[in-house]
């Protein structure tokens, strides 16, 4: 019973991150976040209305984003804490981002960029 729910949740909770992503009717674009931001090593973001996801390579993260023009506000929630030898775990100070074509640059909260992520395909 506890598979079947979370297969049938896993499955909605697609649909539903698909509905926000997808073209509207008239043709336009999709929003230019929605989608898989990958770096140069494991890490990666997802995001999708409102909604981010990811991992640095050894800890999930999770949380949401606001945008205002090119650029996304990010609350952090809860993720894991694991201890990650060997892994850089940049992407956990993200609190803002610049969207410019396909690259995502991340800025920590001084401001200073700590790295860069680019569209998957």
């Amino acid at each position: 019973m506890s598979r079947r729910f979370a297969a049938l949740s896993a499955l909605a909770v697609g649909g539903m991150i698909a509905a926000a992503c997808a073209a509207p009717a008239s043709g336009t674009a999709p929003a230019s976040e929605c989608g898989r931001w990958a770096g140069q090593g494991p890490e990666f973001l997802t995001l999708e209305d409102e909604v981010l996801t990811g991992s640095d390579g050894c800890n999930g993260l999770n949380g949401s984003y606001s945008r205002e023009g090119d650029t996304l506000a990010v609350r952090l929630g809860l993720s894991t804490l694991k201890a990650c030898m060997g892994v850089d775990t940049w992407l956990r100070r993200v609190a803002t981002a610049t969207i410019a074509g396909d690259t995502l640059t991340v800025f920590d909260r001084a401001g200073s960029r700590i790295g860069i992520l680019t569209r998957a395909v």
